[in-house]
């Protein structure tokens, strides 16, 4: 059985070609696809799969201007947990670039609650 993190933000402004580059580098910073390469090779490392934003073109809603869902490892408790860290990160930068969005952030069906305090989303709290 699999388990993802879902994340979706909806605002009325499109995003700009900044946010939209400024996403691709936040991407590509927090890439596990080395690691994705590695396993093929030493075994016992995560089972990552890369991280996955939908079309852009066809939001599921309108108004949405991020959204996606990426399959965490789920190899053992301690990689999952590593996993979601690891993306929890990740949608905190995105979330801080995109200024004005109303998001949604979960496991399944456990929301991932935004931290005000920390500016942060903390899959621990």
């Amino acid at each position: 059985m699999s388990i993802s993190v879902y994340y979706s933000a909806k605002r009325a402004a499109a995003l700009s070609q900044e946010e939209a580059a400024g996403i691709r580098t936040l991407v590509t910073k927090y890439s596990v696809d080395d690691q994705i390469g590695k396993r093929r090779w030493f075994g016992k490392t995560p089972n990552w799969e890369s991280f996955c934003i939908y079309d852009p073109g066809k939001p599921s809603e309108p108004n949405v201007v991020f959204e996606g869902a990426t399959k965490l490892p789920d190899n053992t408790q301690e990689f999952l947990w590593q996993g979601l860290q690891h993306w929890c990160a990740l949608l905190t930068e995105v979330r801080r670039l995109l200024g004005g969005a109303e998001w949604w952030v979960s496991v399944d069906d456990h929301e991932i609650h935004w931290d005000i305090t920390t500016q942060s989303y903390d899959p621990a709290r």
